[in-house]
């Protein structure tokens, strides 16, 4: 029997068949854009992902704001009163304070309901590598997993979950802040394509920089090839910011060499999106423990 209710958040990315699959939710974050504001709603039911990268390559900037004080309280008290303890799998906390503020939330609304428990766990990971590691708990919450169980195997795990990405450009990246790199790496930007990935205290780390862009794919499928664990036992999602053709080259490469258990295409939802900017491309998998740490460099 179910005891756990498992939420994830918006920069998962994780399409709505999917969670339903597992019975996931998710809290919803906000974002503005030419002076408009929205939910980051996964389904993108206000604008498409074509038109709100459109924008961004005219000049706009989003502007992302954390999960919704509403949402926490409707959907934590919704689980509780139907008799479930929560465990919400946040973006990393080194790329939003989402999972800090939800923690204050929680332990306002659990005073209200003795005897339930709720974990607010930082996954030090975003994209789809957060979706897929909220998709799995979520399904063995199903299989009556308890809570303490979820957390051990989040902690066991959370670092064998990992995306690995290249960026048209590092100016976004750069402008949000949201990048470990030495200021020698942003010095000579022109034609450079940086590699980048998820390390192991949940920060973008930017470890490499290679020449053009097909240099780029070729690198992230060599990445991936190299730390992707046990293809025939798990998938791979490849998330996009409006550059299908390319996430298909490397989707077609990946399954010319590894055959894993599937490969998912989707687009990179507007959180990350607007951090990122369009022409990203994030692969996002489990396998090899990360150790990389941009911290130490």
């Amino acid at each position: 029997m179910k005891k756990v209710q498992v939420f994830t958040d918006s920069t998962s990315d994780i399409e709505k068949e999917y969670r339903d699959e597992v019975g996931l939710d998710y809290l919803k974050m906000v974002f503005t854009i030419e002076g408009k504001n929205y939910d980051a709603d996964l389904e993108w039911p206000e604008i498409t992902p074509k038109a709100y990268y459109d924008m961004m390559r005219k000049g706009s900037r989003a502007v992302t704001g954390q999960v919704k004080p509403s949402d926490i309280e409707e959907k934590f008290k919704k689980a509780f009163e139907e008799g479930y303890d929560v465990l919400y799998i946040a973006c990393s906390s080194r790329l939003s304070s989402s999972v800090n503020s939800a923690k204050i939330y929680a332990d306002e609304i659990l005073a209200k309901y003795p005897g339930r428990k709720a974990v607010c766990y930082d996954s030090l990971r975003s994209n789809y590598a957060e979706g897929l590691m909220a998709f799995d708990v979520a399904k063995m919450a199903n299989e009556g997993k308890t809570l303490d169980e979820l957390v051990e195997y989040l902690d066991n795990n959370r670092l064998k979950y990992q995306v690995v990405a290249t960026v048209e450009s590092l100016e976004w990246l750069r402008k949000s802040g949201r990048v470990t790199a030495t200021s020698a790496f942003f010095g000579n930007l022109f034609g450079v394509k940086p590699i980048i990935i998820s390390d192991k205290n949940g920060n973008n780390y930017a470890f490499k920089k290679v020449k053009g862009r097909k240099t780029s794919l070729d690198e992230l499928v060599e990445i991936i090839c190299e730390r992707f664990t046990s293809p025939k036992d798990h998938g791979i999602c490849i998330a996009h910011a409006d550059c299908e053709k390319d996430a298909q080259y490397i989707a077609d490469k990946v399954k010319e060499r590894l055959n894993p258990k599937y490969v998912h295409l989707s687009s990179l939802g507007p959180i990350i999106g607007a951090t990122v900017g369009p022409g990203t491309i994030t692969a996002n998998f489990y396998g090899e423990e990360v150790t990389i740490s941009g911290d130490d460099k």
